[in-house]
């Protein structure tokens, strides 16, 4: 999945889940290949990052005994933008 893309399926998660989004193309980061943009959740200003992001598995093997394998993949999530914009 590329950028763009999972910034179009982050908003339409969020919007799918009942949040009022409002997206803020206009407000990419050029200098940092991980900020896909902004969004107004509710009125709040959130940046959506999309970058490899470790992820713990549990698996239970042939004996019953669980185990963990840390997984490493891509993924888009929000943080809040607390700058004085």
């Amino acid at each position: 999945m590329d950028a763009n893309r999972a910034f179009e399926v982050w908003v339409h998660l969020a919007r799918s889940a009942g949040w009022d989004v409002v997206e803020l193309p206009a407000d990419r980061k050029a200098d940092d290949p991980e900020d896909l943009g902004a969004v107004m959740v509710e009125g709040i200003k959130y940046r959506i990052h999309y970058s490899p992001r470790v992820r713990r598995l549990l698996a239970d093997d042939s004996t019953g005994h669980l185990s963990y394998k840390d997984a490493l993949g891509f993924a888009a999530w929000a943080e809040p933008d607390l700058s004085a914009d």
